[in-house]
Formats: C-alpha cells, structure tokens, sequence
C-alpha cells in the first residue's frame, strides 16, 4: 500500500536537513524543535500581517463599488488573534518543557 499524497502546505519543511538532524545525535532533538518553531513562527507571522492589514480593507472598503474586498470581521480578526497568542503559549510551554529536560539530564545521567 503506497503512502498517501501530502499536500506541500502539510509537507514539513525544516531549515535543518535530516541529515544534519541525524548527524547531531542527541542535539537532533533541538533541532526538530527548531524547524518546528520555524514553521509555527513563519505561518504566525501570516495570520498577523492579515490582522494588519485588514484595517487598510476596512478603511478603503466602498460597499457600492465592484471589486471592493469587504474586510474580515471583528470576530474573524478576534479569532485570529487569539489563535496567534495561543500559538505562543504553546511554544512557551513547549520550550520550557523542553529545557526542564535538558537542566534535568546532567543531574540524573538522562537523555533528553
């Protein structure tokens, strides 16, 4: 049975290659970590240019006029915002979990 087809917007995209990634040993962790966070980061940095810039379509928006782009609604632009923080949270938890594991292997003899 062949692997099913993934979308490129699906496809993980790290910054660190699996070679490299393998090479590192046990920084290979960190590294999916950090093309994790690269891809969170760059998809946020979307959703936030598009909160911003849909105060530019609220203020050029002419309902009688064809081709005028309505803007997103307050609760569409709420929404997104909200996704955006907790999108942070989640990188702050997953950090700092990341580097009790990390404080806590030197002590204990652990492995990450």
């Amino acid at each position: 049975m062949s692997a099913r087809p993934v979308h490129v917007l699906e496809q993980e995209c790290g910054i660190f290659f699996d070679e490299t990634i393998a090479a590192a040993n046990d920084a290979g962790r960190l590294m999916q970590d950090l093309n994790r966070a690269h891809q969170i980061l760059s998809g946020l940095g979307v959703v936030l240019r598009i909160v911003a810039s849909n105060g530019a379509l609220r203020d050029e928006y002419e309902p009688g006029v064809a081709g005028s782009l309505p803007p997103l609604s307050a609760t569409a632009e709420g929404q997104l915002v909200i996704m955006a923080a907790t999108i942070c949270e989640q990188m702050r938890d997953h950090v700092e979990l990341r580097a009790a594991r990390y404080n806590e292997a030197p002590q204990t003899g652990e492995q990450p």
